[in-house]
């Protein structure tokens, strides 16, 4: 840092509130830095428009598998999904398991892919169904957060029921 320039922060979110810290150890899930409006790519988010997409997946989850979310985003930060109950502050689409990331989470993106025109993934087939939800969340909007685990299907389960108490309803791409 050259000497007068002001010392860099980082920002935290949790739901739509931001805290400020400096010098301080910080979840790196919440990361975001301002001087940057991109969202700040971690282990385990990862943007579905990211040329480097499948290989990021790779190299950072290699042939590891467990759940993956289909999350929005808007102006860099999760966008809130409304449900029966509740409002879903980390914007959660879809929750999938997968015995490979890598395998599974890539039909994800191909099925999603505007220029994609086979069938593939049930999630991307209801996402281009739906035009409206095109429109309000822009495939450019759209991530995929990772959560490995050695038991997938038992994880995906209970992921699914807790979200189910939580809001009522199932994420919008699983409900069908």
């Amino acid at each position: 840092m050259l000497s007068g320039e002001p010392a860099k922060m980082a920002f935290a979110h949790e739901g739509n509130k931001t805290t400020s810290f400096t010098n301080m150890k910080i979840d790196p899930q919440k990361i975001h830095d301002p001087l940057n409006p991109q969202f700040i790519m971690t282990d385990n988010l990862f943007q579905i428009q990211d040329k480097n997409f499948w290989n990021n997946i790779d190299e950072r989850h290699k042939e590891t598998g467990g759940v993956y979310k289909l999350i929005a985003f808007k102006d860099g930060q999760r966008m809130p999904v409304n449900r029966f109950l509740n409002r879903d502050e980390d914007g959660v689409l879809y929750i999938g398991k997968a015995t490979s990331f890598v395998d599974r989470v890539t039909v994800l993106k191909k099925s999603i892919a505007p220029d994609y025109k086979g069938k593939g993934h049930d999630c991307g087939i209801r996402y281009k169904k739906y035009k409206e939800i095109a429109i309000m969340v822009p495939y450019d909007n759209l991530y995929i957060e990772l959560v490995p685990s050695d038991s997938p299907k038992e994880r995906e389960r209970v992921l699914l029921e807790e979200y189910l108490e939580k809001y009522g309803e199932l994420p919008p791409f699983n409900a069908f």
